[in-house]
């Protein structure tokens, strides 16, 4: 098309059609792939009917809401305090949360020097612990308030992809560390909480400890818990062979005073966990690069067979973002229902971008490999655009359309979103090409 428009010159031609061909001349979509459909997914859509938009790789959780009865607890618990004030709080605390900059840095003590502290920027340098630090009931309330709706709505959204690629998951055991109000608890609980005999919430907070306890008896401590068998300790098991089969760490990362303290941790919770580790951070720059050093971490001291990354990456390679150095960190999006809208907002959703990693211990699923979509689809006439993570560690934009790729091909990719698989294998045929940048008209 590009040569036909270059072609294209008559006398009368326009400048802005000469425009209008230059710009086709620079568009460089990857059509030339060879697309092999999961052949669970084309069963159920070729025999039993399914609709091509709700294929196996789709992650459905939109807009999470809290239950009803944990929303009515929060009231309960905060019946003392004006809820304006915690709403305006926590929504600052959030805003915290979500712009901080800093690092977990080696200290003097450490490193033996101070030249590294000298050096960092003053913007980058770690901010009092005070301000994230929950030392009393008013300070609680405003993470109950202000965060837990998003924070909520990022684990059921990570769980429910697990439960959808191992529907034969029965966890007996939960360890979340620097579990706060208890989100984990919360969400782990709306999946297998016939199955889970011991849940350890471990947070630092004597106070947040007690809040969590509250919300679960609905905000009277003479009712019974929500959910049974929940144990709070201010510290991690002392028994390096004590087991649990899912262990998660949320938005707590950030809280280790060094590097070598935060790979400590990372070593334990990695050597805890039986079937899944999940360890979750906000979606900046900041919390990308963080989990990204776990990850090499992870690689260089405990790269075995027998666990492997199992999201939200379909490889094992260095993370692509890292390498091609843009400055777009490798986040994903979970929507939600608001707690409490902010004063003069009325604002009822709202979004989160998180990053995080989850590892599995067991062989790799079936749905281990699939692309998975790293950016919104441009769902364009005929044809869409997705932007993905491939199997070969590489970013790579690949166009789908009918003619070239069949009509459920097609379909299922126009209906994927951010954070999606898409359920099939791709060959890319036309080699060094599809590493080019990619424009879009």
């Amino acid at each position: 098309m590009s040569v036909f428009l270059s072609s294209f010159r008559v006398p009368y031609c326009t400048k802005s059609l000469q425009l209008c061909s230059a710009t086709f001349a620079k568009l460089r979509y990857t059509t030339k792939v060879k697309c092999e459909l999961d052949s669970t997914t084309e069963k159920a859509i070729t025999e039993d009917g399914l609709k091509p938009r709700k294929h196996r790789g789709r992650i459905k959780c939109n807009n999470t809401a809290v239950p009803p009865e944990i929303h009515d607890a929060m009231i309960r618990c905060a019946k003392d305090y004006p809820l304006k004030s915690l709403i305006t709080d926590g929504q600052r605390l959030s805003n915290c949360i979500r712009s901080r900059k800093w690092y977990p840095l080696d200290t003097a003590s450490n490193r033996g020097t101070d030249r590294s502290i000298e050096r960092t920027p003053t913007s980058a340098r770690r901010q009092d612990a005070s301000v994230f630090d929950m030392h009393d009931e008013y300070s609680c309330l405003t993470q109950l308030i202000g965060r837990s709706d998003a924070e909520y709505a990022v684990l059921k959204r990570i769980f429910t992809e697990i439960d959808q690629r191992d529907p034969e998951l029965r966890p007996r055991s939960f360890l979340d560390f620097g579990a706060g109000i208890g989100t984990g608890t919360w969400a782990v609980a709306d999946f297998w909480r016939d199955h889970l005999f011991e849940i350890l919430s471990v947070d630092k907070s004597r106070q947040m400890n007690d809040l969590a306890e509250l919300v679960l008896r609905q905000g009277d401590p003479n009712r019974a818990t929500l959910v049974r068998n929940v144990f709070y300790r201010q510290f991690l098991p002392a028994s390096p062979e004590r087991k649990y089969d899912i262990v998660l760490s949320a938005f707590s990362l950030f809280d280790q005073p060094s590097r070598r303290r935060l790979y400590e941790l990372v070593d334990q919770l990695y050597s805890t966990f039986d079937k899944y580790l999940i360890l979750v951070e906000q979606g900046s720059n900041a919390g990308f690069q963080l989990l990204d050093g776990i990850r090499n971490h992870i690689r260089r001291n405990h790269d075995t067979d027998e666990k492997h990354l199992f999201a939200p990456c379909p490889h094992s390679m260095a993370c692509p973002r890292v390498i091609s150095d843009d400055g777009t960190p490798c986040n994903f999006e979970a929507t939600f229902t608001r707690n409490f809208t902010a004063p003069g907002s009325g604002h009822q959703y709202g979004s989160i971008l998180y990053s995080y990693l989850v590892y599995r211990k067991n062989p790799p699923d079936s749905a281990h490999g699939f692309p998975r979509l790293v950016r919104p689809t441009a769902v364009r006439s005929k044809h869409c655009v997705c932007h993905v993570c491939s199997a070969d560690g590489k970013l790579r934009d690949v166009s789908f359309t009918s003619s070239k790729h069949g009509q459920i091909v097609h379909r299922c990719a126009k209906a994927s979103r951010w954070g999606d698989l898409l359920p099939m294998r791709i060959q890319w045929l036309n080699g060094t090409e599809d590493n080019q940048p990619t424009d879009e008209a």
